[in-house]
């Protein structure tokens, strides 16, 4: 005799479904909203940046309100006197890069064997890209070092969005720690402290090495006579916040622009390249980061090239701060989980290879 069939029910809760549809929303909002977060995610870096400036100030026992005044106005002084120096020089010299470009070409061409591979694709290179004039090829430029920053207005949202984070920032932190026990309120205002202090190590690392990067390479090719020698600094002081890769990429164009002068001229460049190269790697970082990031090149390079896959530049930005990160996170969140002793190994193999603690 055939047995009758079996039901078997599932009751799933209705506050399980409302949690599902909820993190379905939340995964699409942030999927929508992407391209924002990751502005705020850089206005957050500049604005502890600057609010450790501003605690600077306080502890001189100024108040708060001119503190705030006063990082938000020099800020803003630097940035409209910057503009103001180089956005004619930058025109003035893209559009006499344009118009002299024809003969660069056939300078730079005649240097290269014309049997070579290198010199026929450089050809195809420079014939298919419409480089009539100023405004393309600085996009030309900028995208060849994948560092096309979406335009002026970005970098104006990002700065509009520290500026009201350094303000406000604060209280908004505080209404969110409302929300956790005190325990965990303890932790992570010690996690808060521990990564803006390395955010803030790396910002102002980086801005010095990128400013020493761009006047020396404005000298250099200066000196040598290279053509666009303003626009190349620059775009190797942008590129030089891509360790490494950022190197290689703002050598192309200066070693090719060179080589239209002479070729003794293209050697020396890449000569002082790779010289400068090596003293801001190990003379220059170590002393202006301090010991704030302590990580390894291999770390460096493969945190860079995943930031850059998962978010682009804005993720290859964010990505060593974040990775110098985990010894805090490891340390506060994470010992109670690990195997005793483990990170106090961790500490002590990061205190020998890169020093203490400053």
């Amino acid at each position: 005799m055939a047995s009758s069939p079996q039901w078997i029910e599932i009751h799933i809760p209705l506050f399980t479904i409302i949690k599902v549809l909820v993190a379905l929303l939340c995964a699409f909002a942030v999927h929508v909203l992407w391209p924002l977060l990751l502005l705020v995610f850089l206005a957050l870096f500049l604005a502890v940046t600057l609010h450790a400036f501003v605690g600077w100030l306080e502890s001189k026992r100024i108040k708060h309100w001119i503190s705030l005044l006063a990082v938000v106005g020099s800020l803003v002084t630097v940035l409209c006197v910057g503009l103001a120096l180089l956005v004619p020089a930058l025109i003035n010299q893209a559009t006499a890069f344009s118009r002299n470009f024809p003969q660069l070409r056939e300078a730079t061409l005649n240097q290269i064997p014309a049997g070579w591979g290198v010199h026929n694709s450089l050809e195809h290179l420079l014939d298919t890209a419409n480089w009539s004039a100023a405004d393309p090829w600085l996009s030309h430029c900028v995208s060849a070092g994948g560092v096309a920053i979406n335009g002026l207005a970005d970098i104006a949202l990002v700065l509009v969005i520290a500026l009201y984070l350094l303000i406000d920032g604060g209280k908004t932190y505080e209404w969110l720690l409302a929300f956790f026990s005190p325990l965990h309120r303890r932790k992570l205002r010690i996690t808060g402290q521990e990564i803006s202090k390395v955010i803030f190590g790396y910002v102002a690392g980086q801005v010095v090495t990128s400013v020493l990067v761009m006047i020396f390479t404005y000298i250099v090719l200066s000196v040598l006579q290279v053509p666009g020698a303003l626009i190349l600094s620059i775009l190797a002081g942008i590129l030089d916040i891509l360790p490494i890769l950022g190197f290689i990429i703002s050598t192309v164009p200066a070693f090719l622009l060179a080589l239209s002068v002479s070729p003794k001229t293209a050697a020396l460049v890449l000569s002082l390249y790779l010289v400068f190269h090596m003293i801001e790697n190990y003379l220059i970082v170590p002393k202006v980061y301090g010991k704030s990031l302590r990580l390894s090149t291999l770390t460096v390079l493969l945190g860079l090239l995943a930031g850059v896959l998962l978010a682009g530049i804005p993720g290859s930005l964010a990505a060593l701060p974040l990775i110098a990160s985990y010894a805090a996170i490891e340390r506060i969140w994470l010992k109670p989980f690990l195997r005793d002793g483990v990170s106090e190994k961790h500490e002590l193999q990061k205190d020998e290879v890169f020093g203490g603690k400053e």
